[in-house]
């Protein structure tokens, strides 16, 4: 809680490697932005800081990433850094050193990094949506969940955790937090003048076994959900896997492919959506998600409570009518195929645009289930929009929200990013929207 007679204001709060540097970054902190994605791209994080001094430039960072080099991976006690245990605490830090807690919600989680010694010496990340765990927590507080281990392969780089608080914004007194989840550095700039180090940091980064390494790896007789899931196993991460459809694969072969690489073709080509964000591979259905209920009405107007807009209607491969799947058994000769419409289609327009799929299917039904999710795939971005706010925690990707009053563009969209950004100047986010889809 904060003092409801000061003014409304917001924090960044960051950890290096578990450790709270949020006092000792703020005389230097000019910004921190936090991008976080729908699908395909990884979230990002990056901490802008004024270097007058070359402090930064020729000190502290050198220490910390080579503090971060030697730091273990493992820790004793029986757990090791991506273990998958059982919060049952109540409580989670934004550093292993914090003295100020904030209410977790019990459930699964994965152990991402550990501070032997400190006040609360794990980190963990929940694995589904019955936990909230994200941060620091106390010895004694999870116990293990037998045959659910993931190898030890967690990246042992540089470990950023980003947490924004917003505090007494309605003067009442109360704060709401954005966690941004945990980080790891990508790249350091400096540049000048006026001195500046810009550090970045992404939920996946380039050089993770999951993006570098090539495979080849015949799969036999499984489905999407549990190629998902060893994939994540093997890497060190965990998946959640919230789709209802789950494609079934008698054979596939991975060549001298990475494993998020093969992953996203095959999510694609199902018509399923991928995310990496915290160390968890999240596969699921956009459709379920456009049916949520809109957390946020803008209206148009000089009380809609925005400070800039954007908007587009695109036609260019984004407005097909229909779309067509067709497989032929080449063992049988029979051909089956089936069509999706939009909800709109008018059979006598002279400019109806139709997509072709060919994909091998087993059913009817399953060709008019793909091709209804490869239109939404290609219509997905026929009007798009974006908006700068006062900043919202609530402003999240994944989540839809409603634009009331503005004539073509009204309707329900769904966030398909957030930029989340904190400076001297305030606290802002912009959104980018696209149209939810209806009808199919």
């Amino acid at each position: 809680m904060s003092d409801k007679n000061l003014s409304r204001r917001a924090a960044a709060e960051i950890s290096f490697n578990g450790i709270n540097i949020t006092s000792s970054i703020k005389p230097y902190l000019l910004s921190m932005t936090y991008i976080d994605n729908e699908e395909d791209e990884t979230d990002d994080l990056q901490i802008t800081l004024q270097d007058r001094e070359s402090i930064w430039l020729e000190k502290w960072l050198t220490e910390a990433v080579d503090a971060a080099a030697s730091a273990p991976g493992s820790a004793p006690g029986g757990y090791s850094v991506g273990d998958i245990v059982q919060f049952t605490g109540s409580f989670h830090y934004i550093s292993s050193t914090d003295d100020a807690g904030y209410t977790a919600i019990p459930g699964p989680a994965q152990i991402t990094l550990s501070n032997p010694g400190s006040k609360h010496p794990w980190h963990l990340i929940h694995t589904d949506n019955t936990s909230n765990v994200y941060g620091w927590v106390n010895e004694g507080d999870f116990q293990g969940m037998d045959g659910n281990g993931s190898e030890n392969n967690s990246s042992a780089g540089f470990k950023i955790d980003a947490v924004i608080v917003r505090e007494n914004w309605n003067s009442d007194g109360k704060d709401k937090l954005l966690p941004c989840g945990q980080f790891e550095l990508d790249s350091v700039d400096a540049s000048g003048p006026p001195a500046t180090i810009t550090i970045k940091a992404t939920s996946l980064p380039f050089g993770a076994q999951i993006r570098q390494t090539k495979k080849s790896h015949a799969w036999e007789a499984c489905s999407l959900s549990g190629i998902a899931k060893e994939i994540a196993r093997s890497n060190g991460m965990v998946c959640m896997y919230e789709s209802v459809g789950d494609p079934f694969y008698a054979r596939l072969e991975q060549v001298k492919t990475s494993d998020i690489a093969f992953l996203s073709t095959l999510c694609h080509d199902a018509g399923i959506s991928l995310k990496a964000t915290n160390s968890i591979l999240v596969l699921f259905d956009q459709a379920a998600y456009e049916a949520k209920s809109p957390i946020f009405i803008i209206r148009q107007g000089k009380n809609g409570g925005y400070t800039k807009y954007k908007m587009n209607i695109g036609t260019a491969n984004t407005k097909y009518s229909s779309c067509r799947v067709s497989y032929v058994d080449p063992s049988t000769g029979r051909c089956i195929e089936a069509t999706a419409r939009t909800e709109d289609y008018n059979a006598d327009a002279k400019n109806n645009q139709q997509l072709e799929i060919s994909a091998k299917v087993s059913s009817i039904a399953e060709a008019k289930a793909l091709a209804e999710k490869h239109l939404r795939l290609h219509n997905k971005y026929a009007k798009t929009a974006t908006f700068t706010l006062p900043g919202n925690p609530d402003l999240v990707a994944g989540v839809t929200i409603l634009l009331e009053g503005w004539g073509a563009w009204g309707g329900k969209y769904i966030i398909t990013q957030a930029n989340h950004s904190v400076s001297g100047s305030g606290y802002t986010t912009q959104i980018k929207l696209r149209k939810v889809l209806e009808g199919y």
